[in-house]
């Protein structure tokens, strides 16, 4: 069946939500800078994770936010930010309609760090307010010991493993004929610099840059989506069996 809520009328819905599907999976990302990869690398990812894990919870695909809060690399061509108040107020809008669907249970496939905490605030309130069930997930975070143990180091923005999911979407998003490990830069706490002087942002020294490698990159997409997926369907399933 058709999974994104866009894509169906509002008789199917009305007929979906809430009796046989009572969980939306809503993803957010931003638009930024992300070494020779594309743009919109945070959006296309939680996206494709939205949708590769929908059959499996039952669940319905909500329009992904494309626009989220860039700082360190807004500087860089093509990239856009949304101030943290506006932000906050116009996901807790799209959340508080739906809960008014009918959506018992919300999944939050976040795409971008520099929403975290904007999200983890707007989602509690949320919570407190509409008593629905939200999940945040920042899917790379979630994934971080999965992704060491598949390429052998950690990941890192527009690295490893962020360029390998955007390869399995379209192998042209991650553009290896202008890559350049010169676009690298090594992140270490105690340094806020605007802007970081480097598209790709590796959290450990000499480790996360991108292989370019397709046939990798799908086997690390299915470990992604069982991770992810795994989590999910647990957090789900707990939430009915206690009652919530």
């Amino acid at each position: 069946m058709e999974r994104q809520l866009q894509k169906l009328n509002w008789l199917k819905v009305r007929e979906l939500v809430p009796r046989k599907i009572d969980t939306v999976i809503f993803p957010v990302g931003t638009v930024e800078a992300h070494g020779s990869s594309c743009l919109g690398t945070d959006n296309l990812i939680p996206e494709i994770i939205a949708l590769d894990i929908a059959e499996r919870l039952d669940a319905l695909v909500a329009p992904i936010v494309n626009y989220g809060i860039t700082r360190s690399l807004y500087r860089y061509n093509g990239s856009v930010t949304v101030r943290p108040a506006n932000f906050e107020r116009y996901v807790r809008d799209i959340l508080d309609s739906l809960a008014d669907i009918g959506f018992r249970n919300i999944i939050l496939m976040n795409g971008h760090g520099g929403n975290n905490a904007s999200l983890k605030t707007v989602a509690f309130e949320f919570h407190k307010d509409k008593k629905c069930n939200i999940a945040v997930i920042h899917w790379w975070e979630l994934c971080a010991r999965m992704t060491e143990q598949f390429f052998g180091h950690i990941g890192g923005h527009a690295g490893t493993d962020e360029t390998a999911m955007v390869q399995t979407i379209d192998p042209g998003l991650a553009d290896v004929d202008t890559y350049d490990p010169e676009l690298a830069y090594y992140y270490r706490p105690g340094a806020d610099v605007y802007p970081v002087p480097g598209s790709i942002l590796l959290y450990k020294e000499d480790e996360g840059y991108p292989n370019f490698d397709l046939e990798q990159a799908k086997k690390y997409r299915r470990e992604v989506v069982k991770t992810v997926g795994d989590f999910a369907a647990m957090v789900i399933s707990k939430w009915r069996k206690f009652g919530l």
